[in-house]
């Protein structure tokens, strides 16, 4: 009886391959869109144990969810092609989130700016870990160095390049003006990702639920309709996400020019107006050696900004312990602004590289767990720290600084991050080995070999 009823309404229910495909794909792309929505979409962190997500987040995820809410409202009301129409406009929200992070998020652009750059110093051919030069060694173990950290930090080129003159070698810094640049690759979280495969799964599976109609034209319009709006929305995103990028740029050479012209207050001022419209701007190393250059010539030396550019100068002319004084006395004076206090951590950082280099181990000691303090997540720092505790048989600080920068290293994306952990591995099993413990060197030294 139930067999003789399924078989008459079979041809009613019209059920394929097709069709289950699609309701499976439908299924998905909601959960998809559910996990969007409750995970988080970056990974910020603050400490070896402690993560948060961009603020910019809670913005997005509000109007994610909001558009999510009015698709579902406008299909039980009987308005379809509406609401097809509002679920093709959310993957260009969600193509608008990184620039929102990376470009007009300052404190949290420049923080995850400088956990790259302290990646990319360690990890690069010539960097900390030993890699490509595999013929000097440290006991039983390859060398590791003290690299310095590079004298520019930035999220991207400044944007001195108007629009109507790009060429193809200004293609990769338009998309990092965008957002998308190594930063935002490194710390995106699923819950981003989610939501653009939720929507694609999404559409996918309403496309193929369609099917029943394609005599009719239904689904073939709709397909239309969906490559329409997303098209018009993503022309209209890009032409907005470009003004700031050319007010910036007219700011930029107003300023140049107002700088060779020792026009320093206009200077000053073209410079504020570029960074207030790419916020991250304010953190480019450039940028604020810039505008501490404007503060000295408008004789405002007593300006933190100035003083740090000050500093500098005399460390390019070779006055490194008068530099190093003045750097001190700087630090002791803050905390100031987020971007000036990171710029200050770096070049404690590098005066310490310097200190290690000159062979007093002491001080370089001193000023890498200062950094340390100023910057849980300095990740360089503790690298250099546990070479120094190796150094100076200090196993309990070996074993933390290895523990912590592998804590740390749990968010990031990239593989190379297997590089750095296993030397620290390596770093501990020598100081095991050296204070007489050959059965916990032996377990060190085996983890280094699949970190």
């Amino acid at each position: 009886m139930n067999l003789e009823r399924l078989l008459q309404l079979w041809p009613k229910w019209q059920w394929s391959l097709t069709k289950i495909a699609a309701l499976g794909a439908l299924a998905l792309g909601i959960l998809l869109l559910l996990g969007a929505i409750a995970l988080p979409w970056m990974k910020v962190p603050l400490g070896p144990e402690e993560t948060v997500d961009a603020p910019a987040t809670s913005l997005w995820k509000t109007l994610f969810t909001l558009g999510l809410a009015t698709a579902l409202g406008l299909r039980l009301f009987g308005r379809p092609f509406l609401s097809m129409r509002v679920v093709c406009l959310m993957p260009v929200l969600l193509i608008a989130y990184p620039q929102a992070v990376i470009v007009f998020d300052d404190e949290t652009s420049g923080h995850l700016s400088w956990l790259q750059q302290q990646h990319d110093t360690i990890t690069w051919l010539g960097g900390d870990v030993f890699l490509a030069h595999g013929t000097r060694y440290q006991g039983q173990a390859p060398a590791v160095d003290m690299e310095d950290p590079p004298m520019r930090l930035a999220a991207f080129r400044p944007p001195l390049v108007a629009p109507w003159s790009l060429g193809i070698a200004e293609v990769p810094d338009l998309i990092w003006w965008l957002g998308y640049n190594p930063v935002f690759c490194q710390f995106v979280s699923k819950g981003w990702v989610f939501g653009q495969l939720g929507l694609l799964f999404l559409l996918c599976g309403w496309l193929g639920w369609r099917r029943k109609d394609e005599e009719h034209g239904s689904r073939a319009n709709e397909f239309r309709l969906c490559a329409a709006t997303f098209g018009v929305a993503f022309l209209v995103w890009f032409g907005l996400a470009c003004i700031p990028i050319t007010t910036a740029s007219y700011s930029l050479k107003k300023a140049r020019v107002a700088a060779l012209n020792d026009d320093a207050e206009a200077g000053l001022d073209h410079l504020n107006s570029a960074c207030t419209a790419m916020p991250a701007l304010s953190f480019d190393s450039g940028v604020l050696a810039q505008k501490g250059s404007f503060l000295l010539a408008q004789g405002e030396g007593h300006v933190p900004e100035a003083r740090y550019q000050n500093l500098l100068n005399l460390e390019r002319d070779g006055y490194q312990h008068r530099a190093a004084e003045l750097l001190e006395n700087l630090i002791a004076d803050g905390p100031h602004n987020p971007a000036l206090d990171r710029e200050l951590t770096r070049s404690l950082l590098r005066v310490a590289i310097d200190d290690f280099n000159a062979g007093n181990s002491a001080e370089a000691r001193r000023r890498i767990r200062q950094v340390c303090v100023r910057e849980p997540t300095a990740i360089q720092a503790l690298f250099h720290l546990q070479l120094l505790a190796l150094q100076g048989n200090h196993l309990e600080e070996n074993r933390y600084c290895r523990e912590t920068i592998a804590s740390l290293y749990g968010n990031f994306q990239r593989r190379e991050k297997k590089a750095v952990i296993s030397a620290g591995w390596l770093m501990v099993a020598q100081g095991e080995l050296e204070a007489g413990h050959t059965l916990a060197a032996a377990e060190a030294r085996e983890k280094s070999r699949k970190p």
